[in-house]
């Protein structure tokens, strides 16, 4: 999968974007809010035979299948961060998601990311709509969704269970319709 927009290219992740990704993985804003990019790479090997999973999934349009892609800046290709899809498990609808390096952060490459990861899965499908779920905590993440026209639907509070790398007990749940 390639997308092109004025400043990002929007692609595969590939062997050579491992290093970069590591570090931007453990940083302080990816630690909180999606920790669960963090666990995931502590073992041995886990981070390769993830990237090496995606490039077996790069001729699929299936968003409903959890897919993550390299965010790059166009002019060198150089890795900043990460925009995916995926069936959300508990909601059961198709879920973004995104970082940004912070040292590339409050210059919208996240907005510009997801805007055109959205875009893309509405042309090749017919999804009526596309969700959010962000923590309470993260404010400037839920700036980034109102700016990719995200409207927020509702405040959710989980009886029974927490939401997965939600630091508190509520999150915001946006949505965007075709």
């Amino acid at each position: 999968m390639l997308i092109e927009t004025e400043r990002l290219i929007i692609r595969d992740f590939q062997p050579k974007d491992k290093e970069t990704l590591m570090k931007i993985i453990w940083q302080e804003n990816v630690l909180r809010f999606m920790r669960d990019w963090s666990e995931n790479s502590t073992i041995e090997g886990r981070l390769s035979g993830y990237i090496e999973w995606l490039q077996t999934q790069k001729e699929s349009k299936d968003i409903y299948g959890n897919k993550r892609y390299a965010v790059a800046l166009k002019e060198k290709d150089e890795l900043i961060g990460m925009v995916g899809m995926g069936l959300e498990d508990i909601l059961n609808e198709v879920e973004m998601a995104y970082f940004i390096d912070e040292k590339h952060a409050g210059n919208g490459y996240a907005t510009e990311s997801l805007t055109a990861l959205y875009g893309w899965c509405i042309s090749i499908s017919d999804i009526p709509n596309m969700i959010l779920t962000i923590d309470c905590e993260n404010t400037v993440s839920c700036k980034v969704a109102e700016k990719a026209q995200f409207k927020l639907f509702e405040k959710r509070t989980p009886i029974g269970h927490k939401q997965p790398n939600m630091e508190s007990d509520s999150y915001f749940y946006f949505r965007r319709y075709r």
